[in-house]
């Protein structure tokens, strides 16, 4: 304003400089190494993807972690760590065989998941969606108790199997956790 000599400060002026930090990342990869999933290369393509989510932790800095479950069993192979060649040697000597325990290897990743609350932790279930040893006994108990999990992260399922022949058993589960799920085929 010319004519008074003063200055007219307008709200759209002013500035504010915010911050934004980064928070540490944990990627935590849960493969199915069961007898089902050598079928139709199938532990190779869940591999390659898991390979593909390895380089994009790296790429972010994030840490990762990796359990494979097999047997009757789940097993912590890679605890979280930077060093991503440990990751991705430990993948390249996995061993397959054995029944699936989905249940199990979920339980596992949500525990290292809650070790880890300073982190933002996203848990990646790569399987057939072939689920054959429970942990309350029954496939339908099995999933009320992963749906009634109380999680602190992001959740993601890939259905190694085509999705003509999927069971539907992890795009179930994941509608009921309100997670994402994706088919292997659409990914890679």
């Amino acid at each position: 304003m010319r004519e008074s000599g003063s200055l007219a400060i307008q709200p759209g002026h002013l500035m504010e400089k915010i911050k934004q930090g980064r928070a540490e990342g944990l990627c935590i990869l849960a493969l199915d190494a069961s007898s089902s999933m050598r079928m139709d290369r199938r532990v190779r393509l869940a591999k390659t993807l898991a390979w593909q989510f390895l380089q994009h932790s790296y790429e972010k800095k994030n840490r990762v972690a990796l359990i494979c479950f097999r047997g009757s069993s789940a097993e912590v192979v890679v605890e979280p760590t930077r060093d991503h060649s440990a990751v991705d040697g430990a993948l390249d000597a996995i061993p397959t065989g054995g029944k699936t325990p989905l249940t199990a290897a979920m339980l596992q990743a949500f525990e290292l998941g809650e070790k880890e609350r300073s982190a933002a932790v996203t848990i990646v279930v790569i399987s057939d969606g072939r689920p054959n040893v429970f942990h309350t006994g029954s496939l339908a108990g099995d999933m009320r108790l992963l749906a009634a999990q109380q999680l602190h992260a992001q959740l993601i399922f890939v259905t190694t199997e085509h999705c003509a022949r999927s069971l539907g058993f992890l795009e179930e589960l994941a509608a009921m956790m309100s997670a994402d799920h994706y088919y292997l085929e659409d990914l890679l």
